[in-house]
C-alpha cells in the first residue's frame, strides 16, 4: 500500500511535467505563416491582408475618370498618375514623404520602374523619357515622328528598354549612354522581355506572335533573330512570367497563362491586371465584379498556378507591392477634387483587422472582435484583476478589491438600494426605485448639475444657474434675413450670448457681436485651414483647431473675449492630419476639452481629452472611430458615437467605461435631466439611458422616406425641437423643389413625446440644421450656400405669432387666436376694453360704468346698499367695502357694517335672525333651535321643567313628575317602588334603593332590592328558585334543573347516581341496595374470568421472550470469545483535509485501507465510520 502511495506524487509530477511542455514543442512543430514563407522562399503573406495607412495625394487636378498608373521600384520608391492629371508624383515608400514631382506635358500611357530600381521609364503615344533615380535627371527624351507607342519592356538586367509601335520592331534603346540600337522587325504591338535572356515576345492585334533571339550570325555578327512564331488568342496586354517559363496575355475579363515552351495555355484566370511580386513567387490579380461594384485582389502562386488567398480593399485603384513583398499599395480615389489616396495594405495573420506589426495580440479567435491593438476580450485583462475581459462580469474593479471567479468585488455584486447601479459605483446610495439613475446612482432628485442648490427633478432650468427660463414651445420659420452673413458658413454663438464665431468661405474665423458685425478676423494660413470651433460653457473663451494641408500635424488656440487675443498654438497628437467635425467639446465646466483626430498616415482616429490650463493629455484613446462626442451634462463621462455604437469614458479616472451598439450614433443627444443619450435614424428618435446605454424607447416622429437632421433641447428641459427633412431634389430641381423641412415642437417626458406643433414646410436649397442662441432669443438657418443667414423668431406660447407682436403672449396651445394673438380668455367678450382673462366681470352690460377690473355696481353690489356682495371680485365704481351678510337688504333701511338692517340681524348671536327668533336672548352659544331658544328657554316634553333642569326630557304628557322632570315611569320602570339603577329621580312616589331585579312582575313581592321570590336563588346554585327542582343542593355541581348528583336516580331504580354501581338498571327489575340487579350481576362475573385469562396470557408471553433473550446473549458472548480480537483504529491528523461530499468532509485513512472518517461539524473531530 505505501509503495503504491509513494508511486502515485511521481506518476502525478510527471503527467504535470508533459501536459506543461507539450504545447511549447506543439508550437515548435507548428509553422506559422511567416515560417512558411521562408521554407517556400515565398516573402508574400497569403492570409488576411488589412489597410494601416493612407496618405493623400495631391495629382494636380480632378482624377475622378482617368486611369490610374501605379509602380513600386526594389529601391524602395513608388510612383503614381492618373491620366489627363499633370503630374507623376514619387513617393518614398518607407515614410510616404513625396521624394519627386514630375510635370508631364502629355498623358502617359505607361509608368515602370527598371528591374534595379535605377530608372523610371514614362511614355505617352509620342514620346519615351528615361529618369535616373538618383538625381532624376531625364537621361532620355525621344519623340516618335510616324508611330505612336502602344507598349514597352525592360530587360531583365535593365540595361536595355524596348518600344513597340506596331512597325518594323518599334525602338530599342540600351544603356549606359541610352542609344538607340537596331532592334527587331516586328510589326507586333505588345512586346515583353525575358528576366534573364536576350529573347523578346512580340504579339500581333490578330493573335500571332512572334520569339526574336540576340544570336551571333555568321558572317552578319549578333542580331535579332526571330526564331519561331506563335498563335494566341488577341490580347490587350502582355508579360513575362518571373522565370520566362509562360507568357500572361490579358483581356477585359480574363488573364490567359502560356507555356514558352510549347505555347500552350496552362491556365485561365476570371480576373485581369497581373502584377508579380519583387520575389517572383506571387501573381497578384483583381477580380472586377462591375455590376456589384466589387473588388477582390487575387494572390496566385506561380509554383502551381494556384489561388492562395484573395482580400477585399476598401477602394479600387492601381496597386503594387513593396520591394520586400510585405506591402501592397492601392491608388485610388478620395472623392475630392485634386487628390487621390495612397493606402496601404500588409498582412492580418488572424484576420483580426489588425496588422500583424501591431497585433499585441497575434493569435486572437476570429470568433472574437478584437480592440485597435488586435486583442480580443479573452485576451485583455482591462481592470488587472487576473480575469480576463471576456470572462469578467465586473470589468472595472478597483485595484485594492478581492474579486470571485468571475472577477467581481462584494460591492460590485451589491446593489443596496435596487438602482441598477452597484454599491462600488454608487455615489447616491439611497435613491428611489422610481428614478432613473445615472452610471454613478444619482438621479435626478438627487443631482445638482448647475450647483444651484436646487436638484435637477425640481429645477426649472436644470443646466443653468439661473431658476427662472423662458419656455419657448415654438419658433417662427418666416423671418427676414441677417444681412452681410452670405459669406458665413458654419456659427457657433458664445454661452451668453455675446459673441458668435463662424468661419467663412476661405476657411477664415470670423469673430463677430450679437449683431453680426465683425469684431476679429483669425485668418488660415497659406500651409493650414481652421476646421473645428467651440465656445467654453462657462467663460468667452473659443478653442479653434487647424489641420496642415501636406502633413501631418494638428494644433489648436484659444481666444480671449475679455482680452480680444489668441493663444500660442499647442499640439493635439502627433499622429493627427484633421480634426474629426463635431468632436470638439468643452466640459461643463469648461476646465477640459474633448476632440477627436484622424490621421492619414497610420489610418487611425483618436478620442483625445486635454486639460484647458495645463494643456496636458488626460486621455487619449485609438480603439474607436467615433464621429460625435459630448460630455454628459454632469461632466463624469465623455460619450462618443460611431454611427453603430455608443462608447463611454470615465471622465474621472479617464478611462474607457463601456460601449453598446445603438442606432444612427453619427450624431447623439443628451436630455437636460442627464438620463438619455438621445439619437436618430431617419425619421425614428431613440432614448437610450446614459447610465448603461439600454434602449428605453423608439418614437417615429413622421412617415417614412424623411429624415431627422436637428435635435434640440429647451433651456427649461421640458422641450424637444426637432427639425425633419421630408423632401430633397438633388437635380433638376425647379424653384422650391430643394430641400423641404418641417420644424417640430415636443413635449418631453422622461423618454415620452408629444407633438405641441408642426411648422409649414421650409423650402431651402441646403438641408437645415439651426442653430439657437443659448438664452432662445432667436435661431439662425442658412438656407443656401451664397445666401444670408435667417432669423427665426421665438413663438412662446406657439400660437403662430413670434413674441414681438404677440399681444396675448401666455395662450394655451388648443385655443385658437385672432391677428393679436389673442384667444379664449384673452379676448374681451364684453366689449369693456379689458381681455377676458384680466377682466374680473365678463359679462359686464354695455353702457354702464365698470371699475379697474371691468366689474359694475351691480355686479359687485346687487342690493346697493354699499356693502360689497360675498363674492364681489372687486369694489365696482362707488367703491363697496366689507361682505354683505344680508344680500338681499331692502333700499331705505338702516344696515350695519355687515349690510343687514334689524329684522336680518340676529342680536343675540344665535343663528337665527331677529325676525324669526323666539327666544330674544339666547345664553348657549350653538343650542338654539330653529326658533332661537336653547335649552334654558325651552322645555320639548312640556312638563313645565326647562331641558336645561329636567333630568327626564321625554316624559309623556300628563305624567305626574317630582321636582327633575321624571314621572314614576321614568324612575321605576317595574314599578316595584325600587328605583332602576339609572334613576334619574325618585319620582313622585318616591321610590328607593336601587332595584337588582329590573322586570319584576306586576303585583309580585320583592325584598330590598326589589327582586320576588323567582328572581332569587336561595340555595345559591346558580338556579332561580322558579327553576330549581332541587332548592336545598349543597354541592358546587348541579344539573340545570338545579340538582346534584347525590340528588339524581337515572335509572330510576331508587338509588341515587351517586352510590348506584350499575348506572342502567331495567325498569322492569329489582336492584339492590348497590343498585344492581341479578343480571347485572351475572354479566360482571363472566367479564372477570375473561380478563383474568387475558392476563394470564401475558405473562406467560413475557416470560417466553426474557428465556430468549437471555438465551441470545449467552450465543453471542460465546461467539465473541471465538473471533479474534478487534485491531486497533489509527485516526487521521487533526490538520488533515478530505473531500466534501454530501455537505460533510470525508477522509480513507491510510489510503486504500477502506476505514473511513467524517469531520464532526461541531467538534471539528475525525469520526470513525462504524
Amino acid at each position: 500500500m505505501s509503495n503504491r502511495i509513494a508511486i502515485l506524487p511521481l506518476f502525478l509530477s510527471l503527467l504535470f511535467i508533459l501536459s506543461s511542455t507539450s504545447p511549447m514543442h506543439m508550437h515548435d512543430l507548428e509553422l506559422e505563416e511567416a515560417e512558411i514563407q521562408t521554407a517556400s522562399g515565398r516573402s508574400v503573406h497569403y492570409g488576411s491582408w488589412v489597410a494601416h495607412r493612407e496618405v493623400p495625394v495631391d495629382v494636380g487636378c480632378d482624377g475622378s475618370s482617368g486611369t490610374r498608373m501605379l509602380d513600386s521600384s526594389s529601391q524602395s520608391n513608388i510612383a503614381m498618375y492618373v491620366g489627363s492629371c499633370s503630374d507623376v508624383v514619387v513617393f518614398d515608400v518607407v515614410d510616404l514623404l513625396i521624394v519627386e514631382s514630375i510635370e508631364i506635358e502629355q498623358q502617359l500611357n505607361f509608368l515602370e520602374f527598371s528591374p534595379n530600381g535605377d530608372y523610371l521609364a514614362l511614355s505617352s503615344p509620342y514620346n519615351v523619357k528615361i529618369y535616373s533615380t538618383s538625381n532624376w535627371e531625364i537621361i532620355l527624351d525621344e519623340d516618335m515622328i510616324n508611330f505612336y507607342i502602344t507598349d514597352a519592356t525592360w530587360s531583365g538586367d535593365s540595361n536595355r528598354f524596348v518600344v513597340a509601335t506596331g512597325n518594323n520592331g518599334g525602338h530599342m534603346y540600351e544603356g549606359p549612354d541610352w542609344d538607340e540600337v537596331e532592334g527587331t522587325t516586328s510589326n507586333g504591338g505588345l512586346v515583353a522581355h525575358h528576366p534573364t535572356e536576350d529573347k523578346l515576345w512580340y504579339l500581333n492585334s490578330d493573335g500571332t506572335g512572334n520569339v526574336y533571339e540576340y544570336q551571333n550570325v555568321p558572317l552578319a555578327g549578333y542580331q535579332w533573330v526571330m526564331t519561331r512564331s506563335f498563335t494566341f488568342a488577341n490580347a490587350q496586354e502582355m508579360i513575362s512570367s518571373p522565370d520566362g517559363g509562360e507568357l500572361l496575355l490579358t483581356d477585359d475579363y480574363s488573364t490567359y497563362v502560356y507555356s514558352t515552351s510549347d505555347y500552350t495555355q496552362q491556365e485561365t484566370f476570371d480576373a485581369n491586371g497581373p502584377l508579380f511580386s519583387f520575389d517572383g513567387t506571387t501573381m497578384l490579380l483583381i477580380e472586377d465584379n462591375y455590376w456589384w461594384n466589387d473588388y477582390d485582389l487575387q494572390l496566385i502562386s506561380t509554383e502551381d498556378w494556384t489561388l492562395k488567398g484573395a482580400f477585399h480593399p476598401e477602394k479600387f485603384g492601381a496597386y503594387a507591392f513593396s520591394s520586400n513583398d510585405s506591402e501592397i499599395f492601392m491608388f485610388s480615389g478620395a472623392g475630392l477634387s485634386g487628390v487621390e489616396q495612397l493606402t496601404g495594405y500588409m498582412p492580418d495573420s488572424d484576420g483580426d483587422g489588425v496588422v500583424d506589426y501591431r497585433d499585441e495580440c497575434p493569435d486572437t479567435d476570429t470568433s472574437e472582435g478584437s480592440n485597435f491593438a488586435g486583442c480580443a476580450p479573452s485576451q485583455r485583462d482591462t481592470d488587472l484583476d487576473g480575469i480576463n475581459d471576456r470572462d469578467d462580469l465586473c470589468p472595472r474593479t478597483k485595484s485594492d478589491a478581492s474579486v470571485d471567479g468571475n472577477g467581481c468585488s462584494i460591492a460590485q455584486l451589491t446593489d443596496s438600494d435596487n438602482d441598477g447601479v452597484s454599491d462600488s459605483d454608487d455615489e447616491c446610495p439611497n435613491t428611489s426605485t422610481e428614478g432613473i439613475t445615472d452610471r454613478k446612482g444619482c438621479s435626478s432628485d438627487q443631482r445638482d448639475v448647475d450647483g444651484d442648490g436646487l436638484v435637477d427633478g425640481l429645477d426649472e432650468c436644470p443646466l443653468l444657474v439661473e431658476n427662472d427660463c423662458s419656455r419657448v414651445v415654438f419658433w417662427n420659420t418666416t423671418t427676414n434675413e441677417i444681412e452681410n452673413t452670405s459669406q458665413l458658413i458654419d456659427i457657433e454663438v458664445s454661452a451668453d450670448g455675446q459673441y458668435i464665431a463662424a468661419l467663412d468661405a476661405y476657411s477664415n474665423l470670423q469673430v463677430l457681436d450679437s449683431d453680426f458685425q465683425s469684431i476679429s478676423t483669425i485668418p488660415s494660413s497659406w500651409d493650414s485651414s481652421i476646421s473645428e470651433m467651440e465656445w467654453s460653457p462657462v467663460e468667452n473663451k473659443l478653442l479653434f483647431f487647424r489641420e496642415s494641408y501636406w502633413y501631418d500635424g494638428c494644433t489648436y488656440e484659444i481666444w480671449d473675449g475679455e482680452t480680444k487675443t489668441v493663444s500660442e498654438q499647442f499640439d493635439t497628437t502627433q499622429d493627427c492630419s484633421e480634426i474629426k467635425q463635431g468632436t470638439a467639446r468643452f466640459s461643463p465646466d469648461g476646465t477640459t476639452f474633448a476632440f477627436s483626430t484622424f490621421s492619414w498616415s497610420s489610418f487611425r482616429r483618436t478620442t483625445v481629452v486635454n486639460d484647458l490650463s495645463t494643456h496636458s493629455t488626460l486621455l487619449e484613446d485609438d480603439n474607436f472611430r467615433v464621429d460625435y462626442l459630448d460630455f454628459s451634462n454632469d461632466g463624469g463621462t465623455l460619450i462618443g458615437g460611431d454611427g453603430s455604437q455608443l462608447v463611454m469614458w470615465d471622465t474621472t479616472e479617464y478611462e474607457f467605461v463601456t460601449s453598446s451598439r445603438a442606432q444612427g450614433t453619427d450624431v447623439f443627444y443628451n436630455t437636460p435631466d442627464g438620463n438619455y443619450v438621445v439619437t436618430t435614424n431617419d425619421e425614428t428618435v431613440y432614448f437610450y439611458k446614459s447610465s448603461n446605454f439600454e434602449l428605453t424607447n423608439s418614437v417615429q416622429l413622421t412617415e417614412n422616406e424623411s429624415e431627422i437632421t436637428d435635435i434640440t433641447f429647451s433651456r427649461t428641459g421640458d422641450l424637444m425641437y426637432a427639425t425633419v427633412l421630408v423632401g430633397y431634389c438633388y437635380w433638376g430641381c425647379e424653384e422650391g423643389e430643394g430641400a423641404l423641412t418641417e420644424l417640430h415642437s415636443y413635449n418631453l417626458d422622461g423618454d415620452e413625446l408629444e407633438l405641441l406643433r408642426s411648422s409649414d414646410i421650409i423650402s431651402t436649397d441646403n438641408i437645415i440644421s439651426p442653430v439657437y442662441h443659448p438664452q432662445e432669443h432667436s435661431a439662425y438657418v442658412k438656407p443656401s450656400w451664397s445666401s444670408n443667414y435667417t432669423e427665426w423668431q421665438p413663438d412662446s406660447d406657439g400660437d403662430g405669432l413670434d413674441d414681438a407682436v404677440d399681444e396675448c403672449p401666455g395662450t394655451s396651445l388648443e385655443v385658437e387666436v385672432n391677428e393679436r394673438g389673442c384667444g379664449g380668455d384673452q379676448l374681451d367678450d364684453d366689449g369693456d376694453g379689458l381681455a377676458n382673462f384680466e377682466d374680473l366681470c365678463p359679462d359686464s352690460p354695455d353702457g354702464i360704468a365698470i371699475d379697474g377690473n371691468g366689474c359694475t355696481d351691480q355686479q359687485v353690489d346687487e342690493d346697493f346698499d354699499g356693502v360689497c356682495n360675498q363674492d364681489a371680485p372687486s369694489k365696482g365704481p362707488s367703491n363697496c367695502s366689507g361682505r354683505d351678510q344680508c344680500p338681499g337688504s331692502l333700499s331705505g333701511i338702516v344696515i350695519d357694517s355687515n349690510g343687514c338692517g334689524w329684522a336680518q340681524q340676529d342680536s343675540d348671536g344665535d343663528g337665527i335672525v331677529n325676525v324669526d327668533d323666539q327666544c330674544e336672548d339666547t345664553e348657549i352659544a350653538g343650542d338654539a333651535d330653529e326658533n332661537g331658544c336653547d335649552r334654558k328657554q325651552r322645555d320639548s316634553d312640556s312638563d313645565s321643567v326647562n331641558d336645561y333642569w329636567d333630568d327626564c326630557e321625554a316624559t309623556t304628557i300628563g305624567e305626574l313628575i317630582d321636582d327633575a322632570g321624571c314621572s314614576d315611569s321614568q324612575v321605576d320602570s317595574d314599578a316595584d317602588s325600587v328605583c332602576n339603577l339609572d334613576a334619574s329621580g325618585s319620582g313622585p312616589s318616591n321610590c328607593t334603593s336601587v332595584d337588582r331585579c329590573p322586570n319584576t312582575g306586576l303585583n309580585e313581592s320583592v325584598d330590598e332590592n326589589g327582586c320576588s321570590w323567582n328572581q332569587r336563588d336561595d340555595d345559591e346554585d346558580g338556579i332561580f328558585n322558579k327553576f330549581d327542582l332541587c332548592p336545598n343542593t349543597l354541592a358546587d355541581s348541579v344539573a340545570p334543573n338545579g340538582c346534584s348528583t347525590w340528588q339524581m336516580d337515572s335509572d330510576g331504580d331508587g338509588v341515587y347516581d351517586a352510590n348506584d354501581e350499575c348506572a342502567n338498571t331495567d325498569a322492569n327489575r329489582i336492584a339492590d341496595a348497590k343498585g344492581c340487579s341479578d343480571e347485572q350481576y351475572e354479566l360482571k362475573t363472566a367479564s372477570s374470568d375473561e380478563s383474568l385469562l387475558t392476563s394470564n396470557m401475558l405473562v406467560g408471553i413475557a416470560g417466553v421472550v426474557v428465556v430468549v433473550l437471555i438465551g441470545f446473549i449467552m450465543m453471542r458472548r460465546k461467539e465473541s470469545e471465538g473471533f479474534e480480537e478487534v485491531p486497533s483504529i489509527e485516526y487521521p491528523q487533526y490538520a488533515t483535509r478530505g473531500a466534501m461530499r454530501d455537505g460533510m468532509e470525508w477522509v480513507e485513512h491510510p489510503s486504500g485501507s477502506q476505514q473511513w472518517f467524517y469531520r464532526d461539524p461541531s467538534t471539528q473531530q475525525w469520526v470513525h465510520r462504524k
